[in-house]
């Protein structure tokens, strides 16, 4: 009988071969057999590594296949076997471990996700994508808010369907305008339909009740900004948005800065006014307290804050709001008492979730990603539903300053005036 060496004994070849010369390794691995599986598409990968190396890049491997394409095959091939699950290595491992330059594994890796058998987790690193796949059928997945008719929820649920409409995956939204019952009623439903998972906005769970409500059916839960560190979340990081736009705002007019805040927490606990007191204090101004207002994060919450600040004769250079609704109703009550923006007060505000033609005066705002928010949920999704023990995840999304008209005066070139006669 044919003797067919084991795994163990081509391992060992090959190793002895590469330590001696390239040549050698060259005429060795071509005996690998396939069968041999990972130690067989390494082999490979080495080799033309070598050739690379040595000027001979020929069809050594009976394939035209790039280097990139052998490795996503090698990772594509553990991914099924089982062999590769989780968390995979880091780009420059991956190249340590097969023999590539870092460029090539972040090639086979980015081929990897667009497949779908691998997703990246902003800040966490690159998983294996199992579970939910774009071959299953009638996945259900809930989202739950507080209120649709908040701008970024809307758009982030819009979102939400338009990405996971893709993946064969139904997103159904509901609200809960902040009652126990409804949200009881809403998780009867989803019950009764077997959803296979719930993504909750954080205002839905800031009562303990609800979330232990939410807990207790069973259903698999991935937050968007709930701050609980027993579920996976997504969370725009408000508090390093509002350093961003008060960072902006002292660069432009000094240390009189205002923050009206329309959160139903107390308004020092939350991450919004954190980053305005952070952006001060970093640059050694202390918060002026006369200059905070709390109030209903409505246009006319915003209207009556500022009107009272102007009674009060407390009226800073600057403010920045806790949305966008209350920054237009706050412009409204300066231009209403004789106060120009930006010239007399610039205006600043969390969350870029209104039509800027619907603005009297565009406002400068912190922009948090509704498409970057729900693509990161959605994997998450995923994972959860792959993996319903893992550890959970939290995920950040990052701010971005957009500056507008409510800040900055609109410069005029020279020469479009015309001339006075």
């Amino acid at each position: 009988m044919r003797y067919v060496p084991p795994l163990a004994e081509w391992n060992a070849w090959l190793q002895l071969a590469f330590n001696r010369d390239y040549y050698t390794f060259l005429k060795v691995y071509q005996c690998v057999p396939q069968w041999c599986g990972t130690l067989y598409y390494k082999s490979r990968l080495v080799a033309n590594r070598i050739l690379c190396k040595i000027g001979m890049m020929k069809d050594q491997f009976g394939s035209d296949d790039h280097i990139y394409i052998q490795l996503a095959t090698l990772l594509r091939s553990q991914i099924e076997h089982g062999h590769l699950q989780g968390k995979i290595p880091g780009i420059r491992d991956l190249a340590q471990q097969y023999s590539v330059n870092v460029k090539t594994a972040n090639k086979a890796v980015s081929l990897l996700v667009s497949e779908g058998h691998l997703f990246r987790l902003r800040g966490k690193g690159t998983f294996v994508a199992e579970g939910v796949t774009d071959h299953d059928t009638h996945v259900r997945v809930g989202f739950i808010v507080t209120d649709i008719v908040n701008p970024y929820f809307a758009h982030l649920a819009q979102a939400l369907q338009d990405i996971a409409s893709e993946h064969n995956i139904t997103v159904v939204v509901n609200t809960t305008h902040g009652s126990l019952d409804t949200l009881q009623q809403i998780l009867d439903t989803h019950q009764k339909h077997q959803t296979r998972l719930l993504i909750v906005q954080g205002g839905v769970v800031r009562n303990n009740t609800h979330f232990e409500l939410i807990a207790s059916y069973g259903i698999p839960i991935v937050g968007m900004h709930t701050r609980n560190a027993s579920i996976d979340d997504v969370w725009p990081d408000m508090r390093a948005g509002a350093q961003l736009a008060t960072d902006h705002l002292i660069e432009l007019r000094g240390s009189a800065i205002g923050y009206i805040s329309g959160s139903d927490e107390p308004v020092e606990q939350t991450g919004r006014f954190q980053g305005y007191r952070d952006a001060l204090v970093s640059k050694g101004y202390k918060v002026a307290m006369e200059y905070v207002a709390e109030t209903d994060p409505t246009y006319r919450g915003g209207h009556t804050a500022v009107l009272d600040m102007i009674d009060r004769g407390h009226v800073p250079d600057a403010i920045l709001f806790y949305n966008q609704f209350m920054a237009m109703g706050g412009m409204s009550a300066l231009l209403s008492r004789g106060l120009n923006v930006p010239q007399d007060v610039a205006i600043s505000s969390i969350d870029d979730s209104i039509d800027i033609s619907q603005m009297l005066i565009p406002s400068t705002t912190i922009d948090f990603s509704a498409i970057d928010a729900a693509q990161q949920a959605l994997q998450l999704c995923r994972r959860r539903l792959a993996s319903p023990g893992a550890p959970p995840l939290h995920t950040r999304i990052a701010p971005s300053l957009i500056v507008r008209e409510s800040s900055v005066m609109k410069t005029i070139p020279e020469g479009s005036l015309p001339e006075s006669e």
